[in-house]
């Protein structure tokens, strides 16, 4: 194992002396549509690639790729719609184009605060400079006529044969499988440019009964979504069927993934349109119902937002009985959001509670603030009973109804921005969060941000700035730098500390912690990119195995090193190198380190794409794991977590049959040196190996 980790660490060094000596070369084909992974693996590593909504952040940037965002006549919400500008990056944009008029090319971005050369790149297939126009007016029969057409059908499978696919021994109970091992995915979506989308998205996972049992209807997940945006002067974009709502900065409602602590240390302010449409596969992150945005007043500086929502959602129930009454009733002990039914068990929680969620937003925006009054209601068909005996429980929410309200506020001034958002739940448990964000020079920028979460405060719907999971029971102050040394050098770094005030799950006392984190980036030219990247967090967790009548609380430390080289060899090759060390000390030490070595291969000759993978890893145990993004198919994302020994290796082909159809195949295996058995539970297999294969079609039209 050492052998094949010096010779792989060998090949990376040699690619770094290679690109040394390449020839400089104009930015290519080849970097830009590099450019969607880096974007997304920003973002992934921002949750560690945990409960990421890959599609729908994908599918935002495709379509900007076919329709690129005009910064010259984008007004603000159209910047923030936009999602890959930072808070500062939007203000610093709009000062620009306010002092020196229309801009005429992409590259006189440079000369705008906190835009460098590289960020200018890789954001070219989704932005424009053409000149301003006026709006398009709304017709449904040339939008109809000229709309874009897409269907989406994958396959993919585990090829091992896994526990929970055996039958029964004789003797044996337990539970298994219902369904085959084959997941399917089917998707039609209609859109014109960001104005209109309609689709249907069905999807079976691995295990589940299809056209059979509890899926007598076919598929397990059903979804569908119509939306129309700029509709009139007065209303803005309407919502039906399946849609995610975002409110101020997430302490009422933001729906799906919000982006945390990571690479990105300026981005600490959320930004979005209020209502947007839900076409991924997550069976929880979304309503269903109907919502409208509106805007009023001659400059448009009123508008609400309205929702309803009822859905079913997954739950663990427990019976009460009523001795008076002698009836049998069910209560909710949990909310599920994982979102599978393959075992009896699973299929018995399966739509067990309905959720009706109504709410509204009223804002009213300045020239340079603006202020938002967020209200949020659930309405739960059985009640939630929390479990008594769990002291860190004490303070979550019980019962049927929930209320959240908010007050968000936002205010500019040269190159200063203030922004936050302050709620209150039916308990009158208080949460707030505020920031300042800041150019402290043209080429270093800051952002502070304090928050400050009661234990008593809780929401259904929430997802803010947190290093928990919710935005509950936690305090804690964030200093995140970005300095741009110039010469293709970039500085990256924050610090974070943090609180929790009363008990949390495995941790029986209040606790403490600490986060730091340091990016230096080197891009001399469009082909070589490299960056060096720790991390260090510490938190106070139960001590394993106590002894004691009262269980301590020690230190767990946890550390990350990563060193990562890319360089596009060519239009047609590219290579990616990263080598990644991880340290973790509680009462013990533990350590691991993951190597990979990327080829892309994109031919001329041919329409196909070819992206391999080769990773080893060595962790001693799963605290000591690492996560590395990895090619897929499109909309199919990959994050897995490498721990324990052995190694890793993919390989993703795309092929355009024409303009019409392309075809997608995908091979991944894990080989592990340090086990017989690999998983466990029903999931578990027998050998060293778990293979799984992907193939996807697409045809748009």
């Amino acid at each position: 194992m050492r052998a094949i980790f010096l010779l792989i660490l060998l090949i990376s060094f040699s690619n770094v002396v290679f690109a040394q000596k390449a020839k400089k070369k104009k930015a290519d084909e080849n970097e830009v549509s590099n450019g969607t992974q880096f974007l997304i693996e920003n973002l992934v590593e921002d949750s560690d690639g945990e409960n990421f909504d890959f599609g729908t952040q994908f599918e935002y940037l495709e379509n900007y790729e076919q329709n690129p965002l005009d910064i010259n006549s984008a007004t603000e919400d159209e910047l923030v719609a936009f999602g890959l500008f930072s808070a500062i990056q939007i203000q610093a944009l709009l000062l620009y184009r306010k002092r020196f008029g229309q801009i005429y090319s992409l590259y006189e971005l440079q000369g705008v605060p906190t835009f460098d050369v590289k960020t200018i790149v890789r954001m070219t297939p989704y932005i424009s400079v053409a000149a301003t126009k006026a709006e398009e007016k709304m017709d449904f029969g040339k939008m109809f006529k000229y709309s874009r057409h897409q269907i989406f059908a994958r396959y993919q499978r585990i090829l091992e044969q896994q526990k929970g696919y055996q039958a029964l021994a004789p003797g044996e109970t337990g539970s298994r499988f219902l369904g085959s091992p084959d997941k399917f995915y089917l998707r039609y979506r209609m859109t014109y440019k960001d104005r209109m989308s309609f689709g249907v998205t069905m999807e079976k996972d691995a295990g589940e009964e299809f056209f059979t049992g509890s899926n007598p209807q076919g598929f397990d997940y059903y979804s569908g979504h119509f939306y129309l945006k700029k509709i009139s002067k007065n209303v803005h974009s309407i919502a039906l069927g399946d849609f995610q709502v975002y409110f101020g900065q997430g302490l009422t409602i933001w729906g799906g993934f919000g982006i945390r602590k990571g690479a990105q240390v300026l981005n600490v302010k959320r930004n979005s349109l209020p209502i947007r449409p839900y076409t991924s596969v997550n069976e929880a992150l979304f309503m269903r119902g109907g919502a409208g945005h509106f805007q009023f007043l001659k400059d448009k500086n009123l508008s609400v937002t309205v929702f309803g929502s009822y859905r079913q959602r997954d739950a663990n129930l427990n019976p009460i009985i009523d001795s008076l009454i002698e009836d049998l009733d069910f209560a909710v002990s949990s909310i599920q959001d994982i979102g599978f039914h393959r075992t009896e068990s699973e299929i018995e929680n399966e739509n067990s509670i309905g959720i009706i969620t109504s709410g509204a937003r009223v804002g009213y925006s300045g020239k340079s603030w603006k202020i938002a009054g967020n209200f949020v209601h659930n309405y739960l068909t059985n009640e939630l009973q929390r479990d008594n005996t769990a002291l860190y429980q004490q303070f979550n929410f019980a019962g049927q109804q929930s209320f959240n309200a908010s007050l968000d506020y936002s205010f500019r001034y040269r190159n200063l921005q203030f922004f936050g958002e302050t709620a209150t739940n039916e308990k009158g448990g208080i949460a707030t969060l505020n920031s300042i964000l800041v150019d402290l020079d043209p080429r270093v920028s800051l952002a502070v941000l304090h928050r400050y979460y009661d234990k008593t405060y809780y929401t259904l719907n929430g997802n803010a700035f947190a290093e928990g999971t919710n935005a509950s029971n936690e305090s804690g102050l964030y200093l995140g730098l970005e300095a741009r040394l110039g010469a293709g050098v970039k500085f990256s770094t924050y610090f974070d500390v943090f609180q929790f005030d009363w008990l949390r799950y495995q941790i029986d006392a209040p606790t403490k912690g600490y986060e730091i984190f340091g990016k230096l980036e080197y891009s001399p030219n469009y082909f070589v990119s490299m960056y060096a990247q720790y991390r260090f967090e510490r938190k106070g967790r139960n001590l394993s195995e106590n002894t004691t009548n009262i269980d301590q609380i020690i230190d767990h430390d946890k550390q990350n090193l990563r060193f990562h080289f890319s360089y596009n060899v060519s239009s047609q090759f590219a290579l990616r190198s990263r080598i990644e060390f991880s340290f973790y000390e509680d009462q013990e030490f533990s350590q691991g380190f993951m190597l990979y070595q990327d080829l892309v291969f994109k031919p001329k000759a041919i329409p196909l794409k070819a992206q391999i993978r080769l990773a080893f890893f060595d962790t001693d145990n799963y605290d000591t794991r690492i996560y590395a993004y990895e090619n897929d198919v499109l909309y199919a994302f990959s994050v897995p977590a490498y721990s324990g020994r052995g190694l890793r290796y993919y390989f993703n082909l795309s092929y355009r049959i024409n303009r019409h159809f392309s075809v997608w195949l995908r091979f991944s295996q894990t080989y592990f040196t340090d086990r017989e058995v690999v998983s466990a539970g029903l999931n578990e297999i027998e050998g060293r190996t778990r293979s799984e294969v992907k193939v996807q079609i697409r045809a748009k039209f």
